[in-house]
């Protein structure tokens, strides 16, 4: 496997782990499978690949104990829409090798009281999904920039061991840009310099990335059972 994607999925995990713990939900993994034990949080998947050579029964096995939900591909091997699911997410992981430590973005800061979380989320469309104890765990940065008190953009760094993970870039107006992109990398910097930073996109935001300077890796697809 390519260690770059490698990076960027064990990230991915990383954060399942951290998510579902946050919300007390239990998980088991044999290395080729992740699988949340109940409900999962808000925007997440019950079923996680993490090899490449997962097939299709495997993963309907592992879904049996969920009658609705998503499963994450993450090597977009699968075709699971004989099967009832819809293909909800068509992305693709990217890699950056990572900044040197560099002057910290004007108007980002690390989001650090429930209220400005909550804010944040709001206007993530993602309340719910992480929270207040996250502010006290050290492998999570929620990044907003603000206008005035108001949080305008935003973004999530967590600390991955080898790898910084990224995700969760958003913007007011709709549509991040690769300044906003180039930002969070600064803020990965200054706090993992040298460290790589992964993360998934698609669309107009994987054109940011890109344009920001990551490389664009391997597929990652999320199917729907509604």
């Amino acid at each position: 496997m390519d260690a770059r994607l490698s990076l960027a999925i064990d990230a991915s995990r990383r954060w399942y782990d951290e998510v579902f713990a946050m919300h007390g939900v239990g998980v088991r993994s044999d290395g080729r499978l992740w699988v949340a034990a109940s409900q999962p949080p808000p925007w997440h998947s019950a079923v996680k690949t993490l090899r490449p050579d997962v097939t299709t029964a495997e993963v309907l096995a592992a879904m049996e104990e969920h009658p609705s939900g998503s499963i994450a591909d993450s090597f977009g091997t699968l075709d699971l829409a004989p099967h009832g699911f819809e293909l909800i997410i068509d992305a693709s992981w990217v890699f950056h090798p990572g900044r040197g430590s560099t002057a910290w973005p004007s108007d980002w800061v690390v989001v650090d009281d429930p209220a400005l979380l909550e804010r944040w989320s709001s206007e993530h469309d993602y309340a719910g999904v992480l929270l207040p104890e996250v502010l006290a765990n050290p492998a999570f940065r929620v990044l907003a920039r603000l206008d005035g008190a108001t949080p305008v953009a935003g973004a999530v760094l967590l600390d991955a061991g080898p790898a910084v993970g990224a995700s969760n870039l958003w913007s007011k107006d709709g549509t991040v840009s690769a300044r906003e992109a180039r930002d969070v990398l600064a803020v990965a910097g200054t706090v993992r310099a040298g460290v790589p930073v992964v993360d998934y996109a698609r669309g107009a935001e994987l054109a940011v990335l890109l344009e920001a300077g990551y490389e664009q890796l391997g597929p990652q697809r999320v199917w729907l059972r509604s």
